[in-house]
């Protein structure tokens, strides 16, 4: 069942990942400089975070049928280090900024 639920799995991490990285710096943004551009980045930044409730939906979905932490864990990982090039790329995947 793993190596099935593995790709759709994999794409959503990866997408919800991306969706929370894009919604902290429109955040940041709106902080460090805001006008109504910055706003409506934000916003649509907020859309975006259905992301992560596909994620969270499927990650529950997969637990239900018998899925543990440590394989939805290993699974996660492997994407979005797959997605990194090198050390540096790694690093700031993993890193969040403030």
């Amino acid at each position: 069942m793993v190596l099935i639920a593995e790709p759709a799995y994999q794409e959503a991490t990866y997408r919800c990942d991306r969706s929370m990285r894009a919604h902290l710096l429109a955040k940041q943004k709106v902080e460090a400089e805001p006008s109504a551009e910055t706003v409506r980045e934000l916003q649509a930044s907020e859309i975006a975070l259905i992301d992560c409730q596909d994620y969270d939906l499927l990650r529950k979905r997969l637990m239900l049928i018998g899925l543990d932490e440590t394989a939805l864990g290993y699974m996660a990982l492997k994407t979005i280090e797959a997605k990194a090039t090198d050390l540096q790329d790694v690093i700031e995947i993993h890193e969040i900024r403030y």
